[in-house]
């Protein structure tokens, strides 16, 4: 018998080995984890094929050390879109299975027999008893009034997504104010049975219609695409959904954009499903990722919660796939494998046989592309849910404006009148720091990264320059490198300087800057939304981190300090995206009872997207980018390749792009099936002192493409010099 096994190398074939000794040959089948011998390493591989004939190299394959676990790791659903993935992302396939095993897995040592001993599902309860502690442990009293309002329990999930540790429940149950009932993961049966919610929201015509059109979808349809506009009530949507699939017995996958959105994703969720629901992101420790993902595995978790890692999670009988947010660019991963999240959930659909729901109040040209051709298809939402209104938006010119801080005055007055109101107001500006760069007023000269071909960013706390290249650091010079002139001026603003001029402006209101400079971790996000959410009157200066799928029910006033950053960027998605950002940060007004208002501060006021803007109207914007994109043949048009080089000289990466381009060009002798751009030097040509190039492919038809794939994967693996580094993304969301 010879295994065949996919180990993590840069290498695009797996290797063949003979079964471990002393192993029952039964036991070994595809997706399970093996222990092998690769060179001077051990590494923890998978196996993808095995063959009962014998070879003719039987005498020289090595034996796996090891099986590692008693049952497949990966089901064949999974080894399906692994293998497809693979082969679409042009990436190595045993670092594409390495990638999709959690952390805990990928260790020599890892076996799941062990991990499982150490899973504890459990659910917690309020007792009778009278608390008689500390007035002002403010803690316990949260927990114990959460459990008493909850007579149903509290799964521990929810309860650690809420930021409550395991210290604090101990010692409330060693007081005898709350009690646990544990459920073993193997035989948690009862668990498993469909209950009644918990809560239960009525819908409207618009969100019952939705979900009509998603659990009715034809079997020749991959995906629903769910367009409700900012405050349509997509998550209610979602639950809906969900429960059809739980009274069925089957299971659910909810991806979310960003870490931060997990615990009011997982509390939304688990006010109305009273089922194990578990999340997967990387801010959990390796046990805590294992944890959930075993226990979807097993069909004990109805429900996974997660980031764009957890596509890889295995289910019982998964019987949706929900993405919410699809046209957020966090879906790709943009080092090593380069997937998109929301694809391979198409994809996975396809292969799975369940439901794939994608949802935006602005959503990818791709996905509307793929509505028109009748892959997907969608459903509108149109009006806010419940007394929510859609905002009324407004320009302000500041061509001819001063600005303090980055704000102009009517701007400063509107958010003086919000605050006296007691109202809450969003400031948004997608540049952290204090302002983009120091400039010195005699010589004009800049502050450069010594290791980056960028500028440094001045940064006030602590004061000094800053790299968001490289992170470089160093202080702020009193004088100008070029000629010792000490008049130096921090020039334009960023979330610091607004922060700065406001808190000056307002010194009596609540000023709170919210960027990954002053919010660290997800607890600290999660304090604070729950400190928004009491509805205080304060002023929040954010980055995009405060503007994605935040629910906030007394912002008032939303501002925008620079709607024209991206305008003229020479990416072809720059007007797609300032659209989508422009409209979502707009969103986060207007959600409860009280009427929003949108204050845009633009230089460009006759610039044409901000008409359909001032009317909430994306799809005219998207209608006319596509109709852009099919004149100039881009996506979602054609497909793109993008081919990164990257080394200590430049002239080595136009060099090695360059035979890679006549490669290409001799390869095929329909021209107009591929198009090519470059070789050319990345925009920031020198990153942490290594310089990049590109060359850019765009291919009209899917099988000039799967040429193409296969030509590059040979030309990587005859490759004998590595100096340069080449990388490979497929659907790339950065032209430049």
């Amino acid at each position: 018998m010879i295994i065949t096994v996919a180990v993590p190398t840069p290498l695009f074939r797996c290797f063949d080995y003979l079964p471990p000794d002393k192993i029952n040959p039964e036991y070994l089948v595809e997706g399970s984890r093996v222990l092998v011998p690769f060179g001077p390493r051990k590494l923890v591989g998978i196996i993808t094929k095995i063959q009962n004939t014998p070879s003719a190299h039987e005498g020289k394959i090595k034996n796996a050390l090891a099986l590692l676990d008693p049952s497949p790791t990966f089901p064949s659903v999974l080894m399906q879109l692994l293998n497809w993935a693979s082969s679409y992302y042009c990436h190595p396939i045993g670092d594409c299975f390495a990638t999709a095993l959690p952390g805990a897995l990928r260790t020599t040592s890892a076996k799941q027999g062990a991990l499982v001993k150490s899973i504890e599902l459990s659910k917690w309860y309020r007792s009778p008893k009278q608390f008689e502690g500390r007035a002002n442990a403010t803690k316990q009293i949260e927990i114990l009034d959460y459990l008493e309002s909850n007579p149903e329990g509290v799964w521990l999930d929810t309860l650690k997504a809420m930021r409550y540790s395991n210290s604090q429940l101990k010692n409330l149950e060693g007081a005898g104010y709350i009690y646990k009932e544990v459920y073993d993961p193997l035989s948690a049966e009862k668990e498993q049975q469909s209950k009644a919610p918990i809560q239960s929201k009525t819908l409207n015509t618009e969100q019952k219609l939705a979900v009509e059109t998603i659990l009715n979808a034809d079997a020749t349809i991959n995906a629903t695409l769910l367009q409700g506009v900012t405050g349509s009530g997509k998550t209610e949507v979602y639950i809906e959904c969900v429960k059809k699939q739980l009274e069925q017995g089957k299971q659910a996958l909810i991806l979310i954009p960003e870490i931060n959105l997990s615990p009011q994703t997982l509390l939304r969720f688990q006010s109305q499903l009273s089922t194990p629901i578990g999340v997967i992101h990387s801010g959990m420790s390796h046990k805590e990722k294992y944890t959930s993902w075993f226990l979807a595995k097993e069909g004990i978790a109805r429900v996974i919660i997660g980031t764009r890692s957890a596509i890889f999670t295995p289910f019982k009988e998964l019987g949706i796939i929900i993405v919410d947010e699809e046209h957020d660019p966090s879906y790709k991963q943009i080092d090593n494998f380069k997937y998109s999240a929301r694809d391979l959930s198409v994809k996975r659909g396809q292969i799975e046989q369940c439901k794939v729901v994608l949802g935006s109040a602005t959503p990818s040209l791709e996905s509307l592309y793929n509505v028109k051709l009748g892959r997907y298809q969608l459903a509108l939402m149109q009006e806010r849910a419940g007394a929510g209104q859609t905002p009324e938006m407004f320009l302000i010119d500041i061509r001819s404006r001063p600005l303090e801080n980055g704000c102009s005055r009517p701007l400063k007055q509107r958010i003086g009148e919000e605050l006296a109101q007691g109202n809450q107001v969003i400031i948004f500006q997608n540049r952290r720091g204090f302002s983009p760069t120091l400039m010195c007023n005699s010589c004009g000269w800049l502050a450069q990264c010594p290791h980056c071909d960028a500028r440094l960013t001045v940064h006030s706390r602590p004061p000094q320059l800053h790299c968001h290249h490289c992170n470089h650091k160093e202080i702020i010079p009193r004088a100008c490198h070029e000629c010792n002139h000490t008049s130096l001026t921090p020039l334009g603003a960023g979330t610091e300087r607004l922060e700065f001029g406001l808190q000056a402006q307002f010194p009596s209101a609540s000023v709170v800057r919210v960027d990954r400079d002053s919010i660290k971790n997800q607890k600290q996000m999660t304090e604070l939304v729950e400190q928004i959410n009491k509805g205080e009157p304060c002023l929040l200066i954010g980055t995009q981190m405060l503007a994605k799928g935040h629910d906030f029910h007394n912002v008032t006033l939303v501002a925008i300090i620079d709607a024209d950053a991206s305008f003229f960027s020479a990416d072809y998605r720059a007007i797609e995206r300032s659209a989508q950002q422009l409209l979502q940060v707009s969103g986060r007004t207007g959600r409860g009872n009280k009427h929003g208002t949108v204050l845009i501060q633009t230089r460009q006021p006759e610039h044409p997207i901000f008409e359909p803007i001032l009317r909430s109207d994306y799809t005219s914007i998207a209608q006319q980018e596509l109709e852009e994109r099919q004149y100039c043949e881009l996506p979602p048009f054609s497909k793109m390749l993008t081919i990164r080089a990257e080394s200590a000289k430049a002239e080595a990466n136009l060099e090695e792009l360059s035979s890679i381009k006549n490669l290409v060009l001799a390869s095929y002798s329909n021209e107009a099936a591929i198009q090519i751009s470059g070789p050319i030097e990345a925009n920031i040509a020198r990153k942490s002192g290594i310089y990049r190039s590109y060359l850019h492919l765009f291919i009209s038809d899917m099988k000039a493409r799967s040429q193409l794939v296969h030509s590059l994967r040979c030309y990587l693996d005859s490759r004998k010099s590595h100096k340069t580094k080449l990388y490979i993304d497929a659907d790339p969301l950065d032209y430049v």
